[in-house]
């Protein structure tokens, strides 16, 4: 039977539950104190009582701050929540998670790969660019690299039911069964079970209901928790500017080129509406608003690892980029003005070479603010 794609992003986004947003709050404290590894944050009863909760819901908090390898329990005397610096290997593996979700296809990580590789070749003598390994260790075969740990039983879980939905070509909506169901299905315990649909759920391809007419059923993937693991690891991997520009440019103009040879009338109509928003935009929601007409582009560019990268980047981006100087705003608006013209007047090569000036024009801004960084 030929593969069947799942359900890409789009739905309304799910409820999350509290014990996600409790250790969404725990890694950004960790970040703000500049990841302090190997500092203990407090213990287990500290933070029940700092955020209210009950000890299952830290304890689901810690489960998935584990999971990212941001901290762990440190148990006994003195214990408590140690700060821990995230292996690369395990977030490249989220992000193939993701792309195996969304089934991806060889040809677009093909493609992706050779993106990232040209733009690793521009500057041979620089430091690593961060952001770019850990995109090509999601992308690349394996070969030649150390084998990967065990994989736990809910996680081995989690891969079967990801499998028999892509060969079911199970549509959004569908019930899986109900818990007993699916834990007899599988030969597992409850405990984990519900560890592996606890899995699932943050990437939103199912949503558990309980009830007389619950069950497990199968929703729209969204990349967004994806998108805020890989974005906490840059932060702790304290990413240049400068390299953040290298990605993201390599990423973006490969995605631009995409988009503009073509656009339909509809992604046109979306980017229309997104440049009105970037033109009313002040210096203040500028990079919001400027994001939001890059990632239709990135979206609609055809390739979905491609667009999950840039996402990355664009959440990371105004998280540790100033805004930028009123007096050049003007400049920055009239190039996507330009950038917009050209691509309804079906002038692909002059907008390909429009939108390489204009990423021109941000990295000498960022140059600038890595130079007086080094000054400070």
């Amino acid at each position: 039977m030929a593969a069947v794609s799942l359900p890409l992003a789009g739905a309304k986004r799910r409820r999350r539950k509290l014990g996600e947003i409790v250790a969404e709050r725990i890694v950004a404290d960790i970040v703000r104190r500049g990841w302090p590894e190997g500092e203990m944050l407090g213990t287990e009863a500290d933070f029940m009582d700092r955020y209210r909760v009950s000890r299952a819901t830290f304890r689901e908090a810690m489960r998935q701050i584990e999971g990212l390898g941001a901290a762990a329990m440190r148990r006994g005397a003195g214990g408590g929540l140690i700060v821990k610096a995230p292996p690369r290997d395990g977030i490249a593996a989220s992000l193939r998670t993701w792309l195996s979700m969304a089934q991806v296809s060889s040809n677009a990580l093909v493609d992706v790969a050779e993106v990232l590789r040209r733009a690793q070749r521009v500057d041979l003598h620089a430091a690593p660019n961060q952001a770019i390994a850990l995109f090509l260790a999601a992308v690349e075969p394996a070969e030649g690299k150390k084998q990967e740990p065990a994989r736990k039983l809910s996680e081995c879980v989690a891969q079967r039911i990801i499998n028999d939905i892509q060969t079911a070509g199970a549509a959004p909506g569908i019930n899986l069964g109900s818990e007993d169901e699916l834990r007899i299905k599988y030969s597992v315990s409850r405990a984990v079970l519900r560890e592996a649909l606890r899995s699932l759920e943050l990437h939103d391809l199912v949503r558990v209901k309980t009830g007389a007419r619950g069950g497990v059923f199968v929703h729209v993937i969204d990349p967004g928790y994806t998108i805020e693991i890989a974005s906490t690891w840059l932060h702790y991997a304290r990413l240049p500017v400068t390299h953040l520009w290298q990605a993201h440019s390599c990423l973006a103009e490969a995605a631009f080129n995409r988009f503009a040879s073509h656009a339909s009338h509809a992604d046109i109509a979306d980017l229309e509406r997104a440049f009105t928003r970037l033109v009313d935009a002040s210096a203040s929601h500028y990079l919001v608003a400027a994001n939001a007409f890059h990632e239709i582009i990135a979206e609609r560019c055809g390739n979905s690892a491609i667009a999950l990268f840039v996402r990355i980047l664009l959440k990371f981006g105004p998280e540790v980029v100033p805004q930028p100087d009123p007096a050049f705003l003007p400049r920055i608006k009239n190039a996507h003005a330009l950038l917009l013209a050209e691509i309804k007047g079906g002038r692909p090569e002059t907008a390909t070479a429009t939108f390489h000036e204009l990423f021109q024009h941000a990295r000498r801004w960022l140059e600038g603010i890595e130079r007086r960084q080094g000054r400070r």
